[in-house]
């Protein structure tokens, strides 16, 4: 009996030991917390996949053309995907995949990213270490794209007709290419490695026929993720105020010849002898013959071409998109940056926009918005969106506030902020006049101050003989497509121009929204271009950009806007509105400068430049002798910028 007894003490025993082992174990092991917040996601899905394997081939449209594309599939121990995964989905213009090393090692891509010692070293090291060394693909061009590989998607990028390995000829215009992406979603949810769930990513034109194929109605298409698009490319970017942009022009017009020397062939063209017909189909009609061909010949927004379309209105705006967007009700996320080349119009597209939406904006320009920087896990956000979206799962993402925005100057626990809507609701619009004075700061031609007190004198002005050696600089956001910004001290250019300057801040001071000039001036030339400046000095005088605007006086008149521009300035530029400056009678330009979010510092100082030519950036006609510009600053006449300030906590 006391055996038994034992023997069931010394089980009971062994059995509590092994409970508490286990429960010491389980307490040991990892948790899987799920998180998902901005910019942090975890634990929502597993990554299941250890690799990928990437096929190209053509697919072929209704009209019997042939597009190149990069099929990427995730593998688990070498074989792929077994089940049909939900599709993410890139339209190009600026080939699917580059090759980085021609057939006899050489590097030829160096030129359009501007590589450093270090990049080339590495670039070199990948290049004889992996099969795939001598491309640069879909996951290398886009590195948030392989931890999505890993979570079960799969990525197909392709190129549009008449650029890279792709047969026909360019079209940029929109219609036609929302029709194109309209029947290539169709392609890719009939495919076995689809399961018919697609999502679109990309920037700049990438994002751009996101928008046009979203007012396709398409029910494959989920949801996309734009990254800097304009709603109006007149305005946005060829002409600036009005004003030929040909910094972006001369890149735009260099780097699309560059990408027709770096053009990958499809897996079975090992000869070239489909990418040698492709580009025979194209001959004389690649993007960089097309661009530099059309960009300064129609200088007004209805400027008819020789086939009777207008190429703003008809071919390259992206507005009359939108109710058909709306319609169709496909949840968009979109991000821009302060220095970016479209910042103004992701605004516009945020407010016109009904479907459910979100909008980042980034202390960065073009060129790095797409990626994860000191600021933000972009990958993160990318993740939450397309898990959301394109699997069903409920992370909370559309819980929150729908745009976030950095505060440049603030401390990096403050930057981030949240709003509701746009413009924010505590900005407080406040006009700083342009007075008398000389304070010190700057030996430009007036050191004028820049003062929140309205004018009063009768007659006053400061005269400007005009200068068409001012710049921003030679890398401004113009260029910052492939390389970044990196503009110089303020300074030595306003030296040469008319500046207005506060009295050195008593405490800190936030400027969130949009910057609106309104300026007076007369003169004897018929026409004149204008550049505003809004910049911040510091305690040694040296002068930082903030942000910019412009505009040509002839192009002054104000109309309505043909979509939801917030209420700021909007300018026609028809050839129908254009109007000659009468000589020595006071004109008044009022324009809004990119929108910005900046915290001026206590004891710096908020600075408005105005020129009359930016050099190095846009095409200002010069005059000889230079004209005179009289910038009036009278009760009469007040000159002024609006600064949207909200006041530091």
């Amino acid at each position: 009996m006391s055996t038994q007894i034992n023997a069931k003490m010394i089980c009971s025993i062994i059995a509590a030991v092994l409970v508490i082992a286990l429960l010491l174990l389980y307490k040991n092991q990892p948790r899987k917390v799920k998180v998902s917040e901005f910019g942090k996601y975890q634990g929502y899905s597993e990554a299941i996949y250890d690799g990928n394997k990437r096929i190209s081939d053509y697919l072929t449209l209704s009209d019997g053309r042939k597009l190149a594309y990069d099929l990427i599939l995730p593998t688990k121990k070498g074989n792929p995907a077994s089940e049909p995964l939900p599709v993410l989905f890139k339209y190009t213009p600026y080939l699917r995949t580059f090759t980085i090393f021609d057939k006899d090692g050489r590097n030829i891509i160096a030129g359009l990213f501007s590589l450093d010692w270090k990049e080339r070293a590495m670039l070199r090291i990948r290049y004889w270490l992996y099969d795939r060394g001598h491309l640069m693909d879909p996951l290398f061009r886009t590195k948030w794209l392989k931890d999505m590989m890993k979570h079960g998607y799969a990525i197909i990028v392709v190129e549009r007709p008449g650029t890279g390995a792709s047969y026909g000829v360019p079209d940029m215009s929109f219609e036609p290419g929302a029709k194109e992406g309209n029947e290539i979603l169709d392609w890719i949810a009939s495919q076995p490695w689809s399961n018919g769930n697609i999502g679109m990513y990309g920037d700049s034109f990438q994002a751009m026929i996101q928008f046009a194929i979203a007012g396709m109605e398409n029910p494959h298409l989920k949801a996309i993720f734009p990254t800097s698009s304009p709603l109006d490319n007149y305005e946005a970017l060829m002409y600036r105020g009005g004003v030929y942009n040909k910094a972006f022009a001369t890149f735009f017009s260099w780097a699309t010849s560059f990408l027709e020397s770096v053009i990958t062939p499809v897996d079975a063209d090992k000869d070239g002898a489909l990418l040698a017909q492709a580009r025979k189909e194209r001959s004389g009609g690649t993007l960089k013959e097309t661009s530099s061909v059309i960009f300064k010949q129609y200088p007004f927004r209805d400027s008819i071409m020789s086939d009777g379309s207008n190429l703003y209105e008809d071919r390259a705006a992206l507005y009359p998109f939108i109710e058909r967007i709306n319609l169709s009700a496909i949840p968009i996320y979109m991000t821009t940056g302060w220095y970016d080349l479209f910042t103004g119009d992701m605004f516009f597209w945020y407010n016109n926009l009904t479907i459910p939406k979100r909008l980042i904006v980034r202390p960065l320009d073009h060129s790095e918005i797409e990626e994860n920087q000191y600021d933000l896990d972009f990958a993160a956000e990318a993740h939450r969106w397309f898990d959301r979206w394109l699997k069903g799962i409920n992370n909370g993402i559309m819980d929150e506030s729908p745009i976030h925005y950095y505060v440049m100057g603030a401390p990096k626990k403050e930057a981030w902020q949240t709003t509701k809507q746009w413009p924010i609701e505590k900005q407080k619009l406040t006009r700083f006049y342009f007075r008398e004075g000389k304070t010190g700061s700057i030996t430009s031609l007036n050191d004028g101050f820049l003062a929140t007190e309205a004018p009063t004198a009768q007659d006053a002005f400061d005269a400007y003989s005009v200068d068409y050696t001012t710049t921003s600089g030679k890398h401004s956001r113009w260029t910052a497509v492939n390389w970044p910004r990196d503009y110089p001290d303020m300074s030595s250019n306003d030296k040469k121009a008319l500046t207005f300057t506060t009295y050195p801040l008593d405490t800190d001071l936030e400027v969130t929204g949009h910057p609106v000039a309104h300026l007076w001036l007369s003169t004897d030339a018929s026409d004149i271009d204008v550049f505003v400046y809004l910049e911040e000095v510091d305690s040694k005088n040296r002068s930082t950009y903030i942000t910019e605007g412009n505009l040509r006086a002839s192009h002054r008149k104000l109309s309505q806007a043909p979509f939801n521009n917030m209420g700021l300035p909007y300018h026609s530029h028809y050839q129908s509105d254009w109007a000659q400056i009468r000589a020595g009678k006071p004109a008044e330009l009022a324009f809004s400068l990119l929108p910005t979010s900046y915290r001026f510092h206590k004891g710096s100082r908020i600075r408005t430049t105005i020129v009359c030519a930016d050099a190095d950036n846009f095409d200002t006609p010069i005059i000889k002798p230079a004209p005179t510009l009289h910038l009036l600053r009278d009760m009469h006449h007040p000159s002024f910028i609006q600064l949207p300030v909200v006041q530091s906590q």
